[in-house]
């Protein structure tokens, strides 16, 4: 054990270190102590400057002021005492409006308390002051080589071994060193001197009022006003950049205004420290904020009376946009806020005298074009143009070959013009082709200031607008997909492109086949005039617009111009569609009596208006319906694939049926097998499609119900609803078929019930006679069998092995060669026999699926579609 002696010692000798330690760091610390001290964990670090009552900050600064110096007599400014440094509240609180604009200056000196590299390597200026504390260098060479370090003592003498005191104190380095070569060239003959500074004087400053780390700090002979600001931190928002004062001896030798530094580069006022000189930051007293089309937006401070040019001045002057004849000055006071309007232009308005607290906001001029006439459209060169007075349309557009491109509608352009006082527009409409072939004609419309023309597509190569599966528009250019393109709806001038695979190769996203792609280049360009139109009609003056739709090529609502007839509509609308019905159209108006709304239609001949024979008189809101032609059948073909003589695509009319077209073929071949004929349609195919849709939203739900059943009875089941959701998944990328089944025999007889009517897109397959069986599903082994009417179904089955342990035998079902399914059971209404198998038959076992109670139907169903595709994948 230790005895009380021992006790006692251990603990004055660990009260002794806390106290050296403690009055260490209240007077200036060494590098030694600080890197120590910066060693420990950041947690016990400031543990023990809250103990011994330092700032860590302080710390921390003077190990970056350290760090990396080579000679430690030459010291980059420290800081060695510690003010309060509490943030001082401003008298004026910054408001929201305020915060939107920086300070102007402040970010100069800006950081943390600033270390500054070493100087022992810089040129020291001729105009630098000896003082104590510098170490002179003193270099002979010649008939004697010697070097003197002599250090200017508290009297202000350098020491030579040889020669004895000097007194060097006030001289300028240049003055010193013409003094010291004087010197020495008297008292020893033949040698020559060289003078410098071996290393500068430390001396202790002081920093006061609204700077960020006010106390004082060790700096180096040539540190000045403005370096001593930036290793204090930065002035605050609070403190004056335009009235810093330098203080020595208790009295002012110095008044720094950073504004001649920050925007004129004068660093004439940005005087040396002497040590104990104390640099002063006041408050700011008067401030204004600049805004607007301004080089350079921020608050900045006043001094003195200030006029609105000195203020523009600070800012960096006005931009290329500023609007100068009004800006205007906000102004707070007791009586509240005041607005003023000052015209920069004038003299008067540059010498306006400006206020503490004043707001000061240059507007930007007007953002409309003045004598130009805008381009837009299918145009080579969209954009702006000069106008002049007298300008017409074949001045802007000169060539139909070099100005247009390919695309433009010829017969179809508008001028769109803005009235100035109301700001409504007008709409012209006109003959492009006319106005640049034959200049003299109406057509060439004399333009206006600030007109726009719009040149619109006449949808021949044009781009295009796609929907993909996510419902998204994609703009696609029309000849990636010209190959791919199967046909185009006369009526809507959709494009639809033939299948998903190519779809995939044209980089379409992958869209289903019913997808389009429709042009709407006409359709956007119009959209903001339409918009336009709307937003100014009221409730005397309608919209003037009109609708059309039915057989026209770009069907849609249209600005109507004043004094439009019907020809100027139609070629608005591109013209009629080729199965446009030019003996009756109707036209449906709008109109509001005195209390009610009605609606009357009028029937007119398209033929008859357009020749001069009918009138037509158009109204706003007027809506026109261009008919199809009676019996309009266009593209009407089926594909004839297989066993026929013929076989190729033929045209029909409508009303012919399959016994016509296949009499048109020549006939079916001798190896023809029509109980097999396989025969799909396109609207069956997009009624199937739904309904694939449908049977997996059924089929997800069951799943979805099974899964809670699990958690919440004791059920187990055969296969989880994971493994049936695999079958929701392959229901959902089944493709739909659309295969009607028919009975070709009995059509070919002429039965009027087997022989259907064609459509659009039919496609039949005749497939020669196999006598083959084919046994599929829970069996043994899968196989195909030849055709033996002596066998069953369940010699079939036997033959390829038997039913599996999970097969449902009860459920064994047969699809036929032309699609059809029958049942082959024992109950007394059907027997085997009845319907006996035929060549091409497939027999059906399929699994017992009663774990999943209803979901068991739509698995078969699912089968059922998988092999009614069996037999169209020989089409494809």
């Amino acid at each position: 054990m230790l005895n009380y002696k021992t006790l006692t010692v251990k603990w004055l000798t660990i009260l002794m270190c806390i106290l050296f330690v403690q009055l260490s760091f209240a007077t200036s610390l060494t590098p030694t102590q600080i890197t120590q001290f910066n060693s420990l964990p950041q947690a016990q670090k400031e543990a023990l400057a809250r103990q011994l009552g330092v700032d860590l900050d302080a710390v921390q600064a003077a190990n970056a002021q350290t760090s990396g110096q080579g000679n430690e007599e030459i010291n980059a400014p420290v800081r060695v005492s510690n003010l309060e440094n509490k943030e001082v509240s401003s008298n004026l609180e910054t408001s929201k409006e305020e915060t939107r604009l920086p300070s102007f200056g402040y970010d100069f000196f800006d950081g943390q308390a600033q270390s500054f590299s070493a100087v022992d390597n810089m040129p020291i200026p001729l105009d630098y002051v000896i003082a104590p504390g510098d170490v002179i260098r003193v270099t002979l060479y010649g008939k004697t080589d010697r070097e003197y370090q002599l250090k200017v003592d508290r009297d202000g003498k350098i020491t030579f071994p040889e020669f004895g005191p000097e007194y060097v104190a006030g001289q300028t380095f240049e003055e010193l060193k013409q003094y010291i070569k004087s010197l020495i060239s008297k008292k020893i003959i033949g040698v020559e001197t060289m003078v410098s500074l071996g290393s500068m004087r430390t001396m202790q400053v002081f920093v006061t009022g609204e700077v960020k780390k006010p106390g004082a700090y060790n700096v180096n002979g040539i540190t000045t006003l403005s370096q001593l600001i930036l290793s204090s931190g930065g002035v605050k928002e609070s403190g004056s950049l335009r009235h810093i004062v330098l203080k020595r001896n208790g009295k002012s030798v110095g008044n720094f205004d950073a504004y001649n530094l920050l925007l004129n580069g004068d660093a004439s006022q940005d005087i040396r420290l002497m040590s104990g000189d104390t640099l002063f930051i006041p408050v700011k007293k008067q401030t204004i904020a600049i805004e607007g089309a301004v080089a350079r937006p921020a608050y900045y401070e006043l001094k003195g009376a200030s006029t609105l040019e000195d203020a523009l001045n600070y800012a960096g002057g006005s931009t290329a946009k500023a609007y100068l004849p009004k800006v205007s000055i906000i102004r707070y006071s007791t009586s509240g806020k005041s607005q003023f309007t000052v015209d920069l232009t004038k003299r008067d308005g540059r010498n306006y005298v400006l206020q503490n607290g004043d707001e000061v906001i240059v507007p930007q001029v007007s953002e409309r074009l003045n004598h130009a006439i805008a381009l837009r459209g299918e145009v080579a060169r969209q954009g702006t143009y000069t106008y002049h007075a007298g300008m017409k349309v074949s001045d802007v557009i000169t060539s139909l070959r070099s100005d247009l491109k390919e695309t433009a509608d010829l017969n179809y352009a508008l001028v769109v013009r803005e009235n100035s006082l109301s700001g409504k527009i007008n709409v012209l409409q006109f003959n492009l082709s006319q106005a640049i072939l034959s200049p003299s004609s109406q057509d060439n419309l004399s333009l206006q200031e600030n007109d726009q023309i719009f040149v619109f597509d006449n949808g021949v190569d044009s781009d295009y607008w796609y929907r993909s599966k996510k419902n998204e528009r994609v703009k696609v250019d029309v000849h990636q997909i010209k190959s791919k393109v199967e046909s185009v709806d006369g009526e809507t001038g959709a494009v639809i492109i033939k299948d998903a695979k190519e779809k995939n190769e044209a980089d379409l996203n992958g869209a289903s086949h019913s997808d389009t792609v429709k042009r709407t280049s006409r359709e956007e360009l119009l959209r903001p005039i339409i918009d336009r139109i709307k937003a100014q009609s009221s409730l005397h003056e309608p919209a003037s617009l009109i609708e059309v739709t039915g057989a026209v090529k770009y069907p849609g609502v249209y600005p109507l111009p004043k004094n439009a007839d019907f020809s100027k509509v139609i070629a608005a609308v591109g013209g009629f569609s080729e199965q446009a019905y030019m003996y009756k159209a109707e036209l449906s108006r709008y109109q509001k009596t005195s209390n009610s709304f009605e609606v009357t239609h009028r029937n007119f001949s398209p033929q008859e208006v357009l020749s001069g024979s009918e009138t037509l008189d158009l109204s706003p809101q007027d809506s026109i319906i261009i008919k199809t032609q009676p019996n309009w059948q266009k593209d009407n073909t089926i594909e004839l694939q297989g066993e026929v003589v013929f076989p190729g695509t033929y045209t029909f009319q409508r009303g012919e049926r399959i016994s016509d077209v296949i009499r048109r073929a020549g006939g079916l071949t001798s190896f023809a097998y029509p109980h097999g004929a396989v025969f799909s349609r396109d609207s069956l195919k997009r009624q199937e499609q739904e309904r694939l849709k449908l049977l997996n939203v059924h089929l997800k739900q069951e799943i979805g119900s099974l899964a809670l059943r699990r958690q919440t009875s004791n059920a187990s089941y055969t296969s989880s609803p994971t493994e049936a959701m695999a079958v929701a998944d392959q229901l959902s990328s089944t493709e739909a078929i659309g295969r009607l089944v028919i009975d070709l025999p009995l059509a070919l007889e002429g039965k009027t019930s087997s022989d259907i009517m064609l459509e659009k897109g039919d496609k039949l397959y005749i497939p020669a006679k196999q006598p083959i069986i084919s046994v599929m599903g829970e069996v043994q082994f899968a196989s195909n069998h030849t055709f033996d009417s002596n066998k069953t179904v369940d010699d079939y089955i036997s033959e390829a092995g038997g039913s599996k342990k999970q097969a449902d035998i009860d459920r064994i079902y047969v699809v036929r060669a032309d699609g059809s399914v029958y049942l082959p059971n024992n109950s007394f209404w059907f027997s085997r026999q009845s319907k006996p198998l035929e060549p091409g038959d497939t027999i059906i076992v399929p699994i017992d699926t009663d774990y999943l109670d209803g979901l068991s139907s739509l698995t078969s169903a699912t089968q059922i579609l998988y092999q009614i595709g069996v037999a169209w994948s020989a089409i494809k």
